[in-house]
C-alpha cells in the first residue's frame, strides 16, 4: 500500500510541476510588452 501512495503522489507532484509552468508561461505571455510593428515597411 505505501507503494501506490507513493506513486500517487508522484503523480501528482508531477502533474503540479507541469501546471505551475503551464501557469507561468502563460502568465509571462500575458504580461510581456507586444512586439511593435517596424515603423519603416520594407521596400522590395
Amino acid at each position: 500500500m505505501t507503494t501506490v501512495l507513493g506513486l500517487l503522489a508522484f503523480v501528482v507532484f508531477i502533474v503540479a510541476i507541469i501546471g505551475t509552468a503551464a501557469g507561468v508561461t502563460w502568465l509571462v505571455v500575458r504580461l510581456s510588452p507586444p512586439k511593435k510593428p517596424d515603423a519603416a515597411p520594407n521596400k522590395s
